[in-house]
Formats: structure tokens, sequence, C-alpha cells
């Protein structure tokens, strides 16, 4: 995946090491916390707080592995059609992906900040672990924030990437690598 270095490259830098940290944080958790749980069922003394603590853990790692897609340029796209289409089509296409990617994320970033004010409001507490629900919440609208980043560093960055080529080009860009 070649790289396109911009003014922002240090920023996407460090929002990219944020999630990686992150990712090893909630995986390395959840790991742990479910070899806790095995071993609490298996000697028969289960630790209630084990299922939600990896409940928990799963939220934050799959909002933060969501963003973390978008700025490696890994989402899933489907380009079969696009790429037998005209020029014009593949060039709207790319505008039309980014402008719903951003859309998809401005949302969740909304109606999930309404749901960690509600849980602020309320006073919601975990069940087992006794925490503030809100510290769970905030995945999501952090989650979308690393998404809107993560798609401009995948517009500015990864361009070619994002762009649909012509399937016919791109086989032999492909078959000139190989010889």
């Amino acid at each position: 995946m070649e790289r396109k270095k911009t003014k922002l490259s240090g920023f996407f830098d460090l929002v990219n090491k944020l999630e990686d940290y992150l990712m090893i944080v909630f995986v390395s958790g959840m790991v742990i916390v479910i070899l806790i749980q095995i071993t609490g069922r298996v000697v028969g003394h289960p630790f209630p707080w084990t299922e939600e603590s990896s409940r928990y853990l799963f939220l934050w790692m799959m909002f933060v592995a969501l963003a973390a897609g978008f700025s490696r340029c890994e989402s899933a796209r489907v380009t079969l059609f696009l790429q037998m289409g005209p020029r014009w089509l593949k060039k709207f296409s790319e505008y039309l992906y980014a402008v719903v990617v951003i859309a998809f994320f401005l949302v969740m970033l909304v109606y999930g900040w309404d749901v960690v004010m509600q849980q602020i409001e309320w006073d919601e507490m975990g069940t087992a672990l006794i925490i503030p629900m809100w510290i769970i919440g905030i995945c999501q609208p952090v989650g979308a924030i690393l998404g809107i980043i993560g798609t401009l560093q995948n517009f500015m960055e990864f361009h070619d990437n994002v762009a649909i080529g012509d399937k016919d080009a791109e086989k032999a860009k492909a078959l000139a690598k190989e010889g």
C-alpha cells in the first residue's frame, strides 16, 4: 500500500499508533479476562465480573477496530460492477463512498454522544464492575471520531487504494510486477 505523505501525516501517524496501542490493550485484556473466566468455571468458582468486563472490552475493541480499518484502507467495498463502468461513474463512486462513510460516522457520533449524555444524566453503573456506564458508552463517539480521521487519511494518503481502477489495467499492472 503506497502512502502519499501530507502535512497531516504526523497527526495520522499519532492517531494510528493510538489505535494500535488501544487494540493491544483491549485484545490482551479480553484474553486475560476470558482465561480467568474459564479458570474460575473449571475450579467451580466463577468470577461474576469477567463476563461483564469481557463484553465491555469487546465493545471498545470493535469500535476502535472499525476506525482502524478505515484509516488503513481495509474497509469492504464492492467494486466489480464499478470497474466495468465508465470513468465518470468510477470518479462519482469515490466521492459517494466518502460522503456515505463520513455521514455514517457523523450519525454514529451524534447518537453515541446522546447515549453517553443519557448515561451520565441517569448515573448508570455497571452491574458487576460498578463503573459508570459512560466509560463504556463513550467508545461509540470515540470510534466515530477516529473513523472520520481515518477516512480523511484514507483519501489524503492512500487515494490510489480508494480509487476504483480499470479492471484490465489492474491486471496488466499485476502481471508486469510478477514478470
